[in-house]
């Protein structure tokens, strides 16, 4: 029997990140809760992923005493869909600043809707044009937050 199983290994590196990030966000300021540091979040969020780390090493501990032991996970893996994704987002990223943050938040919805699990094109176009006006409601009206605007100003 396998000393270890997929669960207990990943959950493990998760755990040795969390604590990659505490001790970073330790180099930095963590003030307190009325009056957050720059490095509160960071610290926060290395603490939240030690817990599901954790919580995911008891449960591969657990799983392996029930005799579930190590598997070859990459082994039978159909790469074109992630490569797919992987190539919209460097997409994405060089057409953002030229066509703006809306209409290429709509494209970008739109292609993976339709190509990566198809969809019908009604729940294409009302998926990529809710998702592109829901964002930029949110980061732009909400948040304040300066988004590329393309060439027609949105």
């Amino acid at each position: 029997m396998e000393r270890f199983n997929n669960d207990q290994v990943s959950a493990a590196i998760w755990l040795a990140v969390a604590i990659i990030i505490c001790l970073s966000a330790l180099r930095y300021d963590l003030g307190a809760l009325a009056s957050p540091g720059t490095g509160f979040m960071p610290f926060l969020a290395g603490l939240a992923i030690a817990l599901f780390s954790f919580i995911g090493l008891v449960h591969g501990t657990l799983r392996r005493k029930q005799g579930v032991g190590w598997k070859p996970s990459m082994r039978g893996l159909k790469w074109e869909k992630p490569l797919i994704v992987l190539a919209a987002l460097f997409a994405y990223i060089f057409l953002l600043t030229p066509l703006g943050f809306s209409l290429c938040t709509a494209l970008f919805i739109g292609f993976l809707l339709r190509t990566v699990k198809p969809q019908k094109w009604f729940v294409v176009m009302a998926g990529s044009i809710l998702t592109a006006l829901g964002s930029y409601g949110v980061f732009e009206l909400w948040l304040k937050a300066q988004l590329p605007k393309g060439p027609w100003g949105f």
